[in-house]
């Protein structure tokens, strides 16, 4: 009789243990510290190109993009707080990308995100730790955050845990996306994507960027399709600019510069990046191209040692007469 108590108290015992450990969600996992946005999905007008030049060769946009280089899109835009009246300035040459995250290998990511659209949407993690709750990806079964309603707002929780971070061969910090995903085609068309940073443990300055690194840049290589493939809607741009629109790659000589390039589209996104003027290491090999296919996330580093304004551009043929490139500067 009294092992048949004690087998009846271990069972129990095990019961809510294992309840325990069935109710722990991503509140509960990360070890270092918390790190909050504030996040809204807002309509805004594009330009592609705003100066209405082609700053590379010089003189107006070719045809059939000049004079159709402004459209409607959406964008995810970072607030300073929870009432979303003050943006948080962002770099110039963040271009359409949403506000970098950024997170240290062990961190609490919770993003605050608001609906300001007409639209059902959600934010959708690449690499981070979640439950299905915090997923942000409307599919069944779905989960609390996987359709955020017009006017609506949910809070993300994710956990930057040591699967997120650099491997062992990686360097210092890596990129992963985030992006809508409730009709995840329109969604990303419609310019509803940016890069998620994580900086491998005791590698992170305060504000989440690698401590090795100088200067940071994010580039997204995607052709955005405005107008159902005519040719005058297919943008071929590098942050959401063409023919050499997209400002602020500027660097110092001498930095060690980190680039996190990024592709995303369909499957006449296949990308080759390409630097006039540098190589740059990349899985532990010298280049001055790397290879990108839709939702590819690469990291290369490279010193900034040779002074000059140097073309950056795929080398796809079709791409590079579409205007996909920018110049970078070496001061």
């Amino acid at each position: 009789m009294v092992e048949g108590v004690i087998r009846i108290l271990m069972m129990g015992f095990f019961v809510v243990i294992a309840g325990m450990v069935a109710g722990c969600n991503s509140d509960s996992l990360g070890q270092g510290g918390v790190r909050e946005y504030y996040i809204a999905a807002e309509e805004v007008i594009w330009d592609y190109a705003p100066t209405g030049q082609d700053l590379i060769h010089g003189g107006p946009i070719p045809e059939p993009w000049n004079g159709n280089t402004q459209w409607t899109k959406l964008r995810y835009i970072e607030y300073t707080d929870e009432s979303f009246q003050t943006r948080k300035p962002q770099p110039e040459w963040l271009g359409i990308l949403g506000p970098i995250i950024r997170a240290e290998v062990g961190d609490t990511i919770i993003v605050h995100f608001l609906n300001r659209t007409n639209r059902y949407l959600s934010i959708h993690p690449h690499g981070v730790r979640y439950d299905k709750d915090n997923e942000g990806a409307h599919y069944n079964p779905p989960g609390e955050g996987s359709m955020v309603p017009p006017g609506g707002s949910f809070t993300y929780t994710w956990i930057a845990d040591e699967q997120s971070g650099p491997g062992p061969n990686d360097p210092s910090s890596i990129v992963w996306w985030y992006h809508s995903h409730v009709d995840s085609t329109s969604d990303i068309y419609a310019g509803l994507l940016g890069p998620i940073i994580i900086t491998k443990k005791g590698m992170a300055n305060p504000d989440g960027s690698p401590k090795d690194v100088d200067r940071e840049f994010v580039t997204l290589f995607m052709v955005f399709d405005e107008a159902d493939g005519e040719e005058r809607g297919l943008m071929h741009s590098i942050n959401g600019y063409i023919f050499g629109n997209l400002p602020g790659l500027v660097m110092s000589s001498g930095e060690k510069v980190r680039w996190y390039i990024l592709g995303m589209g369909n499957e006449i996104d296949l990308h080759t990046p390409h630097w006039h003027g540098k190589t740059v290491l990349y899985n532990h090999r010298r280049t001055d191209v790397v290879e990108l296919l839709p939702g590819s996330m690469v990291t290369v580093d490279m010193i900034a040692d040779n002074p000059g304004t140097w073309l950056y551009h795929c080398h796809v043929a079709d791409h590079m007469d579409a205007g996909m490139m920018a110049v970078y500067r070496i001061e």
